[in-house]
């Protein structure tokens, strides 16, 4: 296992927020190498072209001679504020396995220290690289975790995570923003879900559809899991169809496809593909019922990656509640937002939780979403896109 620390403290300091000043003070960020392992220049560049920055950043040393890998390390000293460690106060931890979550390995990362950075305490956020959800790995992972003396934990994991997470997790409060508790059998109680309720998304989306149900998936395991939430939904799917690669005939596919006529139509399927389907349903003039997405195209690219005719039926379903505009902008500042990733959202969610119910209760909760069961309990809305921005459907 790759293990390292993300501490984050503050300093005295103005952190400009939007269009006005703000006594936020500026973070310092440290990675702390706990691997004893050698890394010479081309393990450093195996990481930075696998994209394994957290890895890269714990095993970067002042030996390093190679022009472009000093160049993309002051890029991310730039970005993270890296310098040397310090004493810290409030504590979370963050397992990440890196090779698992891929992107939100970076983004819930900065998410958390985002929200951090939106209150006046120092704070020490500790980030541990499993690398991958291995039992092996899980299990050094925790016990370095228990060794740096952390009780609060927010891991962004698979359903394999969890399931190691829950052999190895006494004694420490965890948080999994990526996984409901729908999807997992055994439960202990200091773990607690965060995930979307995919299958309460599908029943409030069935009020937009007749009997005559349709599915698109790409083949990929959400795209499948969606597929059993609808038919377990649904008695009867009339037309079910995989776009899992670029060489699809969708000719074959849409052309004189009556089954499509006045059919719902689910699409499982990530934005691309997603309006991909849509472009392609009224080249063929074919005239569903209703267009039907759960979150996963809940995205203002699908603003400009459809015509309006093309999106006019389309139904998502949305769990993202209202944030911040102080936290908003703070997350722009890392290059991404809470606004439309529910990973992100979830995973601020999470360390709220932590921060007013465990670390400062005095302190009042960011997000209004209530924890029951040891579940987030999100609200559901239906959009639509508009020709210029979401819409919410008044039932």
């Amino acid at each position: 296992m790759k293990k390292f620390f993300l501490l984050v403290c503050f300093v005295s300091s103005l952190f400009a927020v939007g269009t006005k000043i703000s006594h936020i003070p500026a973070a310092k960020t440290v990675f702390i190498d706990l691997d004893e392992s050698v890394c010479d220049e081309a393990c450093l560049a195996s990481y930075l072209q696998n994209n394994e920055i957290f890895s890269f950043l714990s095993k970067y040393h002042g030996a390093v001679e190679d022009e472009e890998i000093k160049n993309r390390y002051i890029y991310f000293q730039a970005l993270f504020r890296i310098v040397s460690d310090e004493s810290m106060s409030i504590k979370v931890a963050i397992l990440v396995p890196q090779k698992s979550i891929r992107r939100y390995a970076i983004t819930t990362v900065n998410s958390i220290v985002a929200y951090m950075l939106s209150k006046n305490h120092d704070f020490e956020v500790s980030v541990f690289n499993s690398v991958d959800e291995e039992e092996s790995s899980i299990k050094e992972a925790i016990e370095e975790i228990k060794r740096q003396n952390h009780q609060y934990v927010i891991a962004p994991v698979t359903i394999k995570g969890a399931q190691e997470l829950v052999k190895y997790s006494q004694n420490l409060l965890i948080y999994i923003p990526t996984l409901h508790l729908n999807e997992f059998n055994n439960l202990n109680s200091n773990i607690i879900f965060g995930g979307i309720d995919y299958e309460e998304q599908v029943s409030r989306l069935l009020k937009y559809s007749n009997s005559k149900v349709s599915l698109f998936w790409d083949g990929s395991l959400l795209g499948e899991n969606l597929n059993e939430i609808i038919k377990k939904q649904v008695p009867h799917i009339g037309y079910e169809q995989a776009i899992d690669n670029s060489k699809v005939n969708f000719k074959r596919i849409f052309k004189d496809n009556n089954k499509l006529n006045n059919s719902s139509i689910f699409l499982n399927t990530p934005l691309v593909r997603t309006s991909l389907i849509a472009s392609q349903l009224r080249f063929y003039e074919r005239e569903p019922y209703s267009l039907l997405s759960t979150q996963i195209n809940y995205n203002p690219l699908i603003l400009t990656l459809t015509q309006f005719e093309d999106r006019e039926k389309l139904y998502i379903a949305n769990s993202i509640g209202k944030t911040s505009t102080k936290l908003e902008e703070i997350n722009a500042l890392f290059g991404h937002n809470i606004v439309y990733d529910w990973v992100n959202y979830s995973a601020s969610i999470g360390v709220d939780y932590i921060y007013t119910r465990h670390l400062l209760p005095t302190e009042n909760q960011e997000f209004r979403e209530k924890i029951e069961d040891n579940q987030v309990i999100y609200d559901i809305s239906i959009v639509k896109p508009k020709r210029y921005k979401f819409e919410k459907e008044l039932f």
